[in-house]
Parts: structure tokens; sequence; C-alpha cells
């Protein structure tokens, strides 16, 4: 029969988070223990059939690196929110989420990091947040004031969002939040991280103006032990925007975010043309002054009317990073092109 070691040795190949290993390996021992539980046949035989048992599970595991991932599954919120073209990108997806599980608790209310799952520039953390018993949360929008530190990042600039996810009971005192966190910095993934919530905040639809419903403060820590889903291809080709000479030097790509880095010796005067060219298109909604149009391969394509995510320019290194999320993902794996300004940069 395989042992405890021998488990930990092939799960290596799969290469799952550590709260996945743990959990399928205990699941999987408990599973294969109970059927020599109670069964009245003879030893010698329990021990034939538990190793057959054991045996079917490997091949299961080498046979398919998508085993740990479907077996852990991703929360179906976060599937929801995501909303996956078809089931392999639904794998993919739980292949590299992270699950967090982590609680703060106190008089003010209850905060759980669920999961997490991310690409070099994007993190999506899966919240749930009970308030004191009585507390009715049933606004259109929430978020809390927030700060997300990590231990080996000396400096950072980010940008952090909030989406109320779907209640079943908007009339009680729980509700579910996907946090995004947004940074020009390709460092988070692996390190270690605290998250800091504190006065839950209130609006709705519109006007954009929030009001504080239930105070408090929490602190969570955690690694980001997610697995970077993202591509980056080096460009480093001349680009013009808003009249003014760039180098267009990279694209990261994942299905939950594209990312562009320019360089210029204009970074100052491309940012702030690029801010004049935003108008408000709806209720909090602007035009994009960075659109990308996205190309597949079966002829339809999308484009960034709508300006969600992030845009920093460095007047320090001359680097203007813009961060755009997509919802529902795109399907990365299928993209010919990208049309960024006067730029075509094919991707096979």
């Amino acid at each position: 029969m395989l042992t405890e070691n021998q488990f930990k040795g092939i799960f290596e190949t799969i290469k799952p988070n550590k709260e996945h290993k743990d959990k399928l390996l205990h699941d999987m021992i408990v599973k294969i223990e109970s059927e020599t539980v109670d069964k009245r046949i003879p030893a010698s035989w329990r021990h034939v059939r538990s190793a057959m048992l054991a045996a079917a599970v490997m091949i299961c595991l080498l046979t398919t690196t998508a085993f740990a991932a479907s077996y852990m599954g991703l929360d179906m919120k976060f599937l929801n929110f995501l909303n996956p073209a078809n089931d392999e990108q639904e794998l993919y997806l739980e292949n590299g989420a992270q699950l967090v599980n982590k609680k703060a608790v106190n008089e003010n209310g209850i905060i759980e990091v669920k999961q997490i799952i991310g690409d070099s520039n994007l993190i999506y953390v899966l919240l749930d947040f009970t308030a004191p018993e009585g507390t009715v949360l049933d606004a259109k929008r929430y978020r809390f004031e927030t700060h997300l530190s990590f231990d080996h990042m000396s400096s950072n600039s980010s940008s952090t969002g909030y989406t109320l996810l779907d209640d079943e009971n908007p009339s009680d005192n729980k509700i579910s939040l996907m946090m995004s966190y947004l940074t020009k910095n390709r460092t988070i993934a692996g390190s270690p991280a605290t998250l800091m919530l504190s006065n839950l905040e209130a609006a709705d639809v519109y006007p954009d103006i929030f009001e504080k419903v239930n105070p408090g403060s929490w602190k969570i820590k955690f690694n980001l032990d997610y697995k970077d889903m993202s591509t980056t291809y080096q460009i480093d080709q001349g680009i013009s925007l808003y009249n003014y000479e760039a180098t267009l030097s990279s694209i990261s790509i994942s299905p939950i975010s594209v990312t562009i880095k320019v360089d210029s010796a204009h970074t100052k005067e491309i940012s702030e043309a690029a801010s004049r060219s935003s108008r408000e298109i709806g209720l909090n909604e602007y035009a994009d002054h960075y659109p990308i149009t996205i190309h597949y391969k079966d002829g339809t394509s999308e484009t960034t009317a709508v300006f969600k995510g992030m845009s920093s320019g460095d007047l320090i290194t001359n680097t203007i990073t813009i961060v755009k999320p997509f919802t529902p993902i795109i399907n990365d794996k299928e993209i010919k092109d990208v049309e960024f300004f006067d730029k075509v940069i094919p991707m096979d």
C-alpha cells in the first residue's frame, strides 16, 4: 500500500497549492481507509482492496493535472463573477486559485477571506462579511477602507475596488464582496500579505456617494500563493500616444486582465492628454482613454469602450502602466492579436 510520503511525492508533479495538497492527501487517505472498516472480509483482502484503490487514485492524478483543481472546486460566487467560457477554462482557473479561509472577528463583525485568483498585476479576493445581529445590509454597493501591504515590497502603486456579489437574502446581515487589487508591480505573487479593512461604507447605484454604515477594523495575514496566470510578451516597438512618441515595451495577458507597459520621455504629457480625453458616458462610467481591441482567431473582437482598471504614469522611470480587468474573462488562448492605438501586435 502506498505510504503518505509516496502520496506527497506524486503530488509534486501536479503542483497544487499547499492547501490543495493537504486536503487532497487527507481526504484520499480517509477514503482508502474507510474501505477497510467494518468489512466482513479477510484482512489480506482488505489490504489488496486498499492498494487497488490507492493505485486507481494515483493513475487518475498522474493522467490529469486538473484533478486537484476540480476536486477542490472554485467557489460558485467566483465562477458566477468570472463567468468562464467553457469547462477547460474553468479548470484552468481552479488550478490557479488559492484557498485562504481565514477570519478576523470582533464586536463589529466577521471578515473572512475565502479564495484568491490572480496574475502579475491583478488579484481578486473573495470576501464574506457578517455584521452584528440586527444589522440589515441591503444597499446596492459596498466597500471598505482598504490597505494591502506586502512584506517584500518597498513601494507600490495600486488601485482597489469592490463588487457586491449576488445575495440570496438581501435583508440579512451578510454580504459577499469581490475585492479587486490592481498594481503596476510584478512581485506580489508569492509575497506575505496583510489585509487591513475598516469602516464598511454603502452607496446606491448613483450618485457615487458612500456613507459609513458599520464601524470597526479587521486585519488578516496570509501568503499570496495563487498561480500567476499571465504570459508576458516583450514588444519594444515604437508607438504614438496622443501625438507623442513612445515605446510599447510589453503586453501581459491572462484570462482576467491585460497589462500594457509604455516607455516615453513624454509620460507627463501623455497622461495629461489621456485624462483630458475622458468623458462621462453613463452612470459612474467614463470613456476609456487607453482603449484596446482584442481580435480573436474566430474573427470576433472586443474593445474596452468603458474605462475600468488602472493607469499609472511614473515620472521617475518614464513608464506608463495600464491594467485592464475583464469580466466576463477573456479566452486568452484564442487571441489572434491586440490593437493599441496605431499598433497591432500578433499574439500567435
